[in-house]
């Protein structure tokens, strides 16, 4: 019922339209025809030059009215529409920033001060590891917090394969690097004392991106096919978006009982 009412609206705004530009139309060529009359103008060749232009100007208004009645404003109307729903799409998806600079272009600090749920999934991230390790530290000895780490497992031979192709090392170096991050991990215990509650799980799978969820913000990195070192397409979401509650549900199902990490218990730290 209401598309008709709408597709009815549409015609009766297309017909006025339409006879808006007939009306102009006509009107500038009965100027122009009434100009071209010798007679009628004899003595007065100024006004008849005023008619004559005026009848021109209306009859290319009219001619333009037309074309932007039925091909200009409908054109128009399609990319407005367009522009307005893809808005709509990144709202939906909760795009906060988008950047090719991980490093330098989030605010880390900003998101360590204050985090209390923190889950990382990545395969291994040394540089991020490093850059970040007195933060983490901090987030280990806050009352109440909690860290949550899914990583390659290094005990699956296609995955550690698979990320030593990935990152043209062999695969002893990959078992090396996941070694270190989850020594990195396992130590903040030590700082977690009557801190934060610090899982650690070993996912038997080959991570295609990374992320970190910082309470109710995520930053989504895709990793790079090349053998050379190229910026990364970074994403800051928020909760709400379909972004961060993809990244959560991701994570759940890694982690969950019947999930496929397997969690590090405390006989096997």
């Amino acid at each position: 019922m209401a598309t008709e009412k709408i597709k009815l609206y549409r015609e009766r705004v297309n017909l006025r339209g339409f006879l808006a530009a007939l009306v102009i139309a006509i009107v500038g060529v009965s100027f122009l025809y009434f100009s071209a009359s010798k007679d009628l103008w004899e003595g007065r060749e100024v006004w008849q030059t005023v008619v004559q232009n005026i009848g021109a100007l209306l009859l290319v208004m009219g001619a333009i009215t037309l074309l932007w009645e039925f091909w200009a404003k409908r054109a128009f109307l399609d990319e407005v529409l367009a522009k307005v729903q893809m808005a709509d799409e990144v709202k939906q998806a909760g795009f906060v920033r988008v950047t090719d600079s991980f490093h330098r272009d989030i605010d880390w600090e900003t998101l360590f001060r204050s985090v209390k749920k923190l889950d990382i999934f990545f395969a291994y991230g040394y540089t991020w590891r490093s850059t970040h390790a007195e933060e983490l530290k901090k987030v280990a000895a806050r009352k109440g917090a909690r860290i949550r780490i899914v990583l390659p497992d290094p005990e699956d031979t296609q995955t550690v394969s698979e990320l030593a192709r990935r990152f043209n090392f062999t695969p002893e170096k990959i078992i090396e690097l996941i070694r270190d991050a989850e020594k990195d991990f396992r130590n903040l215990h030590i700082c977690a004392d009557s801190g934060a509650q610090i899982d650690i799980w070993f996912l038997p799978a080959t991570p295609q991106f990374s992320f970190y969820r910082f309470d109710s913000l995520a930053i989504f990195a895709l990793y790079s096919h090349s053998r050379e070192r190229t910026p990364i397409p970074t994403f800051v979401v928020e909760m709400g978006g379909t972004l961060y509650d993809y990244i959560r549900k991701e994570f759940d199902a890694m982690i969950r009982p019947d999930g496929l990490a397997r969690h590090i218990t405390d006989e096997e730290k």
